[in-house]
């Protein structure tokens, strides 16, 4: 069984926008520290005023206005939307569940503030029992919302990434700021993970091909999943561009003994939450879910 602790980075991260990294431990039972505990009585009484952004927009829109769908003509941000557009949190941790078994357990702590956080996860795709190629890759995952790529190498780096829109393999882009990479490099989980950032915006946190399996924009990481045997396995990985650098201007995934840029993996995993998928369907010359 893991440990359950937590640790956080002993130097504070780069300002928004610039290279930075973090480094997590598996959290323990402990409150971190700076966060208040927040009672039920104490909710309660912060939801019955409303704040000073709720007053304005009541003054001006009318009392009834916060109860509308679009208030003002103008769409509420989803809770999804909303966490897609934010950075991923280099300071905060989710608790692991009672219920999280193997990779998730370590997986788990990286998830704070994503949709993610608390959401009972499955394998959706084992490329060892579903196949290593790219049809059987989005034969699985497509339409089921976001999704943590989990891979092993050979060199015995444990990574992967979170994509907070998930695939649905029609060919666009996945633009997010919450997207993020993560590495145990030396295959160590007992060790700190780095926790790699989406970088220069939300653009291309995610390439969406039919033909290809998961890639993190242009270069921070990409798995093919193409041609036969050794060949389909090949997974590449250059940091700075569009995901932070590590550590030391670390510029891959990979344990040493991989390579520079490229590694064999010995395992591929795709989790996403319990549940069933969306259907997609094609608004104008956009694709669209059913359920938006």
């Amino acid at each position: 069984m893991l440990p359950l602790s937590l640790s956080l980075p002993a130097a504070p991260f780069g300002a928004p926008g610039t290279d930075r990294c973090i480094t997590v431990c598996p959290p323990d039972r402990r409150r971190p520290q700076g966060v208040p505990a927040r009672t039920a009585a104490s909710s309660k009484d912060d939801r019955s005023q409303p704040d000073l952004i709720e007053r304005l927009f009541s003054g001006i829109f009318g009392k009834n206005s916060l109860a509308a769908e679009e208030p003002g003509g103008m769409k509420r941000l989803s809770q999804d939307v909303y966490q897609q557009q934010q950075v991923a949190t280099t300071t905060e941790f989710a608790e692991v569940l009672e219920e999280d078994r193997g990779e998730i357990r370590l997986i788990r702590p990286l998830l704070a503030n994503t949709s993610l956080a608390r959401a009972p996860l499955r394998a959706a795709y084992d490329a060892a029992a579903d196949g290593w190629t790219a049809a059987a890759f989005h034969e699985r995952v497509d339409g089921f919302g976001a999704a943590v790529v989990w891979a092993e190498s050979a060199g015995g780096a444990l990574f992967g990434g979170f994509n907070p829109r998930g695939w649905i393999g029609l060919g666009e882009d996945r633009d997010s700021l919450a997207a993020f990479l993560f590495t145990w490099p030396e295959g160590d989980p007992s060790q700190p993970a780095l926790k790699l950032p989406k970088v220069g915006g939300a653009a291309m946190a995610v390439l969406d091909k039919e033909s290809g399996g998961p890639q993190f924009g242009a270069e921070g990481l990409t798995i093919p999943l193409r041609g036969s045997g050794e060949e389909a396995r090949k997974a590449k990985s250059r940091l700075g561009s569009y995901y932070a650098k590590g550590p030391e201007g670390r510029r891959s995934l990979f344990a040493a003994s991989d390579g520079p840029r490229s590694a064999d993996l010995v395992q591929l995993k795709v989790f996403v939450a319990e549940g069933n998928g969306e259907e997609w369907e094609l608004d104008g010359i956009v694709w669209k879910s059913k359920s938006t």
